[in-house]
């Protein structure tokens, strides 16, 4: 029995973590299905392409879904943008090949990405001063220029980017939801929410005052902050009361954390819009009954601002601990029960969820090409993923924006589906920029930077001889990884012994 321990020990020690789970789909066959052909993108990681005929009660499809496991420590998952500020769009492919080169010293080596959240539209969301642009009954302008924000509530590796669509913006289209992922790769599908308090800590018994949302549109009725990582302005109308804080100190918002600032400009209706820049915060309120709350602040002034990410009493937990969230509607499987609805428009999508063992899978559905894919109706799509294996998802941003890249064998990335835009020849194909992305990288150690040593400094005096025995340095803690990999060595020699006394 000693000896059957032993073994297994040192078959754990020695066998890499993700080696013993299995990560292909699963393989229900769909209605109508003629063609699946599964590629391995990297150890751990699946591309698998689906197609549906004509003749399929989910009519001609073609699409792909990526599949692999979050909690393998040689991974590295990030919901990112791809620019300067959020509201900056990039085609997913800029994204990642910026994103490679900007972590190029962390090891972080993108395998796949998809695009990710919606965001607020001009012909929509974001009307822009002069246009006229009429939607869905609303008519009055919101912005003095465009303003792409993402819809959802989104996180950036820690640091919180926007909070969920507000209802003072018009038109409101409900609840928006959000997909989570912990930094040890577990992952939520909910309804968070992000509660913003300001306080005036100059002013003695001044009330707590709540705001509206963090990097949202300067809609009416409304006091929203914008932080440095939004835009290069507030985008704000006349009629906007705006307060610039500035910070001393590099901030990032994040679950809990609290911010604090002096008030060092006011602008008032007919004053330009003030600038963004680096470690500043920027306060815009609109409407009659805003304004007069935040009037009485002074120039001068020190302001506190705390933050405070909440899902529901059941994932509550899990969303303390999220790192990177990407926003998204139509929840399609919950707890593996699908999601009816009677929607039938074909919808060329991404899809975002888990499997019930935890992994997480992505899929892309092309559409609107007549005779090549013509997209999911939306309504089949809850039945299509439960028999995907999806046990959570819900829809990303879709459309021409609808985009997978994957890695080639060279390192070169590719849009592996074709989007319904076109090129300027009349093809499609044509790649659409897009407000952030979901990027998976594998993690090469041998890229790490490893910072240069200290100097060694001059040695200005002998030291004192001593009769002292030499000490014994202790261990420093934290070498878990040398330590490791001593048991390992060890645990390597016991099996050789073992083995070759079984020989004898």
């Amino acid at each position: 029995m000693k000896k059957f321990i032993i073994l297994l020990v040192c078959i754990a020690l020695l066998i890499p973590s993700g080696v013993l789970s299995s990560f292909a789909i699963t393989d229900t066959v769909l209605n109508g299905e003629t063609a699946r052909t599964t590629e391995t993108l990297h150890e751990g990681v699946t591309c698998t392409h689906i197609s549906l005929g004509a003749d399929s009660k989910y009519l001609r499809q073609e699409f792909w879904v990526i599949e692999f496991d979050p909690r393998d420590e040689n991974f590295d998952i990030q919901v990112t943008g791809g620019g300067q500020y959020t509201c900056q769009l990039r085609t997913v492919k800029d994204t990642v090949e910026t994103f490679k080169e900007k972590n190029k010293d962390k090891g972080l080596v993108p395998i796949t990405a998809i695009n990710g959240d919606l965001w607020m539209v001009a012909y929509a969301h974001a009307r822009i001063e002069g246009r006229g642009t009429t939607y869905n009954g609303y008519s009055d302008a919101v912005v003095t220029h465009e303003l792409t924000i993402p819809r959802g509530l989104d996180m950036y590796n820690g640091e919180i980017v926007s909070s969920p669509h507000s209802s003072a913006e018009t038109p409101y289209e409900g609840q928006f939801d959000a997909f989570g992922i912990t930094p040890d790769g577990r992952t939520v599908l909910g309804t968070p929410t992000l509660t913003i308090k300001m306080k005036n800590l100059t002013q003695a018994g001044s009330e707590e005052l709540k705001l509206t949302g963090l990097n949202r549109l300067p809609a009416n009725k409304a006091i929203m902050l914008y932080s440095d990582k939004m835009a290069a302005d507030t985008a704000s109308l006349d009629d906007a009361y705006e307060i610039v804080i500035d910070c001393d100190y590099d901030y990032v918002i994040k679950q809990d954390s609290v911010i604090k600032g002096k008030v060092t400009a006011i602008c008032k209706s007919g004053d330009e819009n003030p600038k963004m820049q680096e470690n500043r915060l920027i306060l815009t309120a609109r409407g009659d009954k805003q304004i007069p709350k935040v009037e009485g602040i002074n120039i001068g002034d020190e302001l506190e601002f705390s933050f405070t990410l909440k899902g529901n009493k059941k994932d509550n937990d899990i969303w303390q601990e999220v790192t990177n969230i990407v926003g998204g509607h139509i929840i399609l499987v919950r707890d593996g029960k699908a999601q009816g609805n009677g929607d039938t428009s074909n919808y060329p999508a991404a899809i975002i969820g888990n499997t019930e063992d935890g992994k997480i899978m992505m899929l892309v559905v092309d559409g609107r090409q007549s005779g090549y894919s013509v997209g999911m109706k939306i309504g089949d799509m809850p039945e299509i993923c439960k028999k995907l294996g999806f046990y959570n998802c819900f829809v990303l941003d879709g459309g021409g924006s609808a985009t997978l890249v994957n890695a080639d064998p060279d390192g070169n990335y590719e849009v592996v589906n074709r989007p319904c835009d076109k090129f300027e020849d009349g093809t499609y194909g044509r790649a659409r920029t897009v407000v952030n992305s979901i990027i998976l990288s594998y993690i090469d150690k041998s890229l790490i930077a490893t910072p240069e040593p200290d100097p060694t400094p001059e040695i200005t005096a002998e030291p004192e001889p001593t009769d002292a025995p030499t000490a014994t340095p202790e261990p420093e803690k934290g070498c878990g990884t040398v330590i490791s990999g001593g048991v390992a060595i060890l645990a390597a020699v016991a099996l050789s012994a073992l083995l070759k006394k079984k020989e004898h």
